[in-house]
């Protein structure tokens, strides 16, 4: 066996590498700039997320805990108020993300009637797997107490319907008037 010199293994790997970049089936992936135009979604995927974010609202606005319960993929689901700006403090120990018990509590346990509205609603979405971004306010009904801040859901699609899989926001008071 004839070992390859050092100079011709570089030549011949620069060539392979120069010959697979020009390649038309390598040219067949698209760029950065339209892989979402290769995303599976469709019309009813859409239409289901934004029926999913419409009973999220409604649930908090109406008080409904059982209704919002029936979002979420389970009641162990990442779900977490990241407050104010700064870094997470880490103590040492794991962060428990899972804290849907603190969110229901608040706002379901607290005897408080809330309005919730979304805004800005962003959707990503690739068959199973969704991600939407939005930015929110919640106030006690009738009043311009309450909080705003940005939420991240990841949903995926199971057994024909959307539940949210984890959620994170911030949220911060809202300017007294």
């Amino acid at each position: 066996m004839k070992l390859i010199p050092r100079v011709a293994f570089t030549f011949i790997l620069t060539l392979t590498i120069a010959s697979t970049m020009t390649n038309p089936a390598a040219a067949a992936v698209p760029s950065s700039v339209d892989f979402q135009s290769h995303y599976f979604n469709s019309a009813e995927d859409k239409q289901a997320i934004a029926r999913l974010l419409n009973s999220y609202t409604t649930s908090v606005s109406t008080g409904d805990g059982k209704t919002f319960a029936t979002l979420l993929l389970d009641a162990q689901v990442p779900f977490m108020a990241v407050r104010g700006v700064a870094d997470i403090a880490n103590t040492g120990a794991s962060i428990d993300t899972r804290r849907y018990a603190d969110f229901h509590q608040g706002v379901f346990g607290s005897g408080r009637k809330l309005e919730q509205d979304f805004y800005n609603v962003d959707i990503k979405q690739d068959g199973a797997l969704a991600q939407v971004s939005l930015d929110f306010v919640t106030k006690e009904a009738g009043t311009q107490k309450g909080g705003f801040g940005w939420k991240l859901l990841h949903l995926l699609k199971i057994n024909g319907h959307r539940r949210i899989a984890s959620e994170f926001y911030t949220v911060r008071a809202l300017p007294s008037e």
